[in-house]
């Protein structure tokens, strides 16, 4: 028997006491419902058209894209009209921007828009600026809440762990991360994490069974809908990694139907002893799912640049044309590695016959070339300079990071992510680099407003 997916085991104190079948547990099935099975006909999904114009889109089901066919605009501009339309507030508006997925390039909020009648861009609007452990349910790392005044704190209510700040995100942009989370595990923009061993494997596979049920129990919830009332095309199918769902569609046929039939079961299990009896809101499923997705995915709301010349300056200079690694994170700020070799499942499992001290030693050298060193944390930085593909990242102690990378457009991207990071955690109305500065700070400090203006 496999025990419950670690992100079904507790939603705010309730406890679920079922057990998960294993997925290669013999059962047979009879020939009537093994027709029944592979009687429905397989569908195709057909590309849409290119957009005409610059088209945004969202995560949110309910959310018809924003279309732009004529004009000059900024990114700062459009953001702003996306915020609007999907309910988020001035004060987690600084947590979005817009994506490129073709081409995997964010763009920063000075990006200006010429649409005309040859312009055909899909955009969506996305959250880009993560701070893990937000939601304050990891006991192993600290939590992260947004500042306000002292004074404020000392007639605080709440809890004690509250009372050190107010939540990241509102409502909205808890609605909104949520359905951005469910598509970036499926898409396979957030990857699982790469198992270990064969044991490992399975529980990731579990796991992501477990976000299925998560994300199809909210939505019930939020339909006022029975599990029998849902629609039959509702399969766990649709809430897993795709990579995982090519996975299980090259097992034989009796397998795939074990694995359908004991999700079923467990979700309707999951149903009958929590949901039903009204112990979990869907606010619990959101933050579980997301609490979850980071522990479940593979460095969760970094992103990793590589860069082919690193050059530190500092007490102990560094300076290297090998191929590097540069991690920006909101827990963490600037990190950089030499970039490791590529080390999948499948090759470990050919060096098994390998004797175990030397497989030791390789290990321990393997895990000290992969490590993060630290450059700097945002409030540190004092200006950034773009010179074509070339970023130069300034310290307060004269420190001093330039790196090369892939194109113009990427320098951009990764400047305009430390330039939003530094307003979130420093200071919110000055900028690191005039190359990504947002139009509204640079207005706002020409004409002498100092502070926030409606």
């Amino acid at each position: 028997m496999a025990t419950v997916p670690r992100s079904l085991m507790t939603l705010r104190g309730v406890t679920i006491k079922a057990n998960m079948v294993s997925l290669t547990e013999p059962r047979y099935r009879t020939a009537m419902a093994f027709c029944a099975k592979i009687r429905n006909a397989r569908k195709y999904e057909v590309d849409a058209a290119p957009p005409k114009g610059v088209e945004i889109h969202f995560y949110l089901a309910d959310r018809s894209p924003l279309l732009f066919t004529e004009g000059a605009y900024t990114a700062e501009e459009l953001l702003t009209e996306a915020a609007q339309k999907c309910h988020i507030s001035p004060l987690c508006h600084n947590l979005f921007a817009l994506y490129n997925e073709k081409d995997d390039l964010w763009l920063p909020p000075n990006h200006l828009f010429k649409i005309d009648s040859s312009t055909s861009l899909k955009l969506y609007y996305r959250v880009r600026f993560i701070f893990t452990n937000w939601h304050g349910t990891n006991e192993s790392e600290p939590s992260v809440w947004r500042y306000y005044p002292k004074k404020q704190r000392d007639h605080y209510d709440g809890n004690k762990q509250a009372a050190d700040g107010t939540p990241i995100l509102d409502a909205s942009s808890l609605d909104y991360i949520f359905a951005q989370g469910q598509y970036e595990l499926v898409k396979c923009l957030a990857p699982v994490r790469d198992p270990k061993s064969d044991h490992e494997m399975h529980e990731i596979e579990n796991e992501c069974l477990g976000m299925a049920v998560l994300a199809i129990s909210h939505y019930a919830i939020k339909k006022n809908m029975q599990l029998p009332e849902l629609p039959k095309d509702i399969s766990y199918k649709r809430y897993i990694p795709e990579t995982l769902n090519r996975t299980i569609k090259q097992r034989n046929i009796l397998t795939r139907l074990r694995i359908n039939n004991v999700f079923r079961n467990f979700l309707k299990e999951f149903n009958n002893k929590t949901i039903c009896d009204s112990s979990v809101s869907p606010h619990d499923l959101k933050v579980k799912y997301m609490s979850t997705l980071e522990t479940l995915t593979k460095n969760y709301g970094a992103e990793i640049f590589e860069t082919t010349s690193l050059n530190i300056t500092s007490e102990k200079p560094y300076k290297s044309h090998e191929l590097h690694e540069v991690m920006v994170t909101g827990n963490d700020g600037i990190q950089w590695r030499l970039k490791p070799a590529p080390d999948p499942y499948e090759k470990e499992k050919k060096t098994k016959k390998k004797k175990s001290d030397n497989k030791n030693k390789s290990d321990s050298r393997a895990n000290s070339k992969n490590q993060w060193t630290s450059f700097s944390y945002f409030p540190e930085i004092t200006h950034i300079v773009v010179k074509e593909d070339t970023v130069i990242i300034n310290n307060q102690d004269n420190k001093c990071m330039e790196l090369k990378v892939s194109s113009p457009e990427v320098a951009l991207s990764l400047t305009a992510l430390i330039d939003g990071y530094f307003r979130l955690t420093a200071d919110a109305h000055h900028y690191l680099c005039t190359d990504v500065a947002p139009p509204l700070i640079v207005h706002n400090i020409m004409n002498g407003c100092h502070g926030p203006i409606w």
